[in-house]
């Protein structure tokens, strides 16, 4: 009996868990569906993706041993995707 094994972007995760405190912390920042696909998208494009294939809990262990560069990087990256969206949006009013 083989098990499914997932290969997940362990930056697209750590994005996900960010992205709330990331938008909540720069005023004026709209929080509809669309705006947050963008700054997700602007945020992942600018990071090296982090590929792994293990289990969750091992993939949020990876998550918690990161650098603290890499967190300043992270964090950079998504503060200036929410700025760049906030500033210019996808969408009409």
């Amino acid at each position: 009996m083989s098990v499914a094994v997932e290969v997940r972007n362990v930056m697209e995760i750590f994005v996900e868990m960010n992205l709330d405190k990331a938008i909540d912390g720069v005023s004026g920042t709209c929080h509809c569906e669309q705006c947050r696909a963008d700054i997700k998208a602007l945020t992942l494009n600018k990071l090296r993706p982090m590929y792994v294939s293990s289990l969750k809990g091992e993939v949020m262990s990876k998550l918690l041993a990161f650098d603290t560069g890499k967190q300043v990087e992270f964090l950079c990256c998504v503060h200036e995707a929410v700025d760049t969206v906030r500033e210019c949006p996808h969408h009409s009013a």
